[in-house]
């Protein structure tokens, strides 16, 4: 694996016993369920300029892409700020320079930065139909939304078909793994 991410993991495993950012389990564990599950989306990053993880929480998946995707510049979102700082504190760590933090709620923040990401990047934020209405603005057109769903995804997209149509938004792909 990754030197830098090996080192990340060492610095999630530290921060996470500080502010609990998500369930740890063991090394392997970690590994299995946050590492490959963030690096799942890095097959659709290939020409991606910039891409925005909405609702990074403790910088997953942004900070594991960012380290694996070093010419792509990402934009790490979440409204919390302990998160933020935690995340921060990550990125200087790993001295990564594509990457930057932002604190605040994307109802708020998504005039400012409108249309301004080739991927949206979304992993355990909110329920498909609040998903795209939160993350749709951010993503240029043309560009993608990956949404990281559970095994309930049917369920979730079926409620989000007149979100879509209202939209204009297509579904492209459902990439299971």
């Amino acid at each position: 694996m990754n030197k830098k991410i090996e080192q990340f993991i060492d610095l999630f495993e530290a921060e996470n016993h500080k502010l609990n950012l998500c369930k740890f389990g063991d090394r392997k564990d970690f590994i299995s369920r946050h590492i490959m599950d963030s690096l799942e989306s890095s097959q659709f990053l290939a020409k991606a300029k910039k891409v925005l993880d909405l609702g990074t929480g403790g910088g997953l998946p942004g900070l594991v892409l960012a380290i694996s995707h070093p010419k792509t510049e990402f934009t790490l979102m979440d409204s919390i700020g302990k998160k933020c700082v935690s995340v921060e504190r990550m990125t200087k760590e790993l001295k990564l320079t594509n990457v930057k933090v932002i604190c605040g709620r994307a109802e708020e923040l998504a005039h400012d930065i409108r249309e301004k990401f080739d991927v949206v990047i979304a992993r355990a934020l909110a329920p498909l139909p609040t998903l795209l209405e939160l993350a749709s603005g951010f993503v240029r057109r043309g560009g993608l939304l990956i949404a990281y769903k559970g095994p309930n995804y049917q369920e979730e997209l079926t409620s989000s078909k007149h979100a879509m149509l209202e939209m204009n938004l297509l579904l492209d792909k459902i990439h299971q793994y």
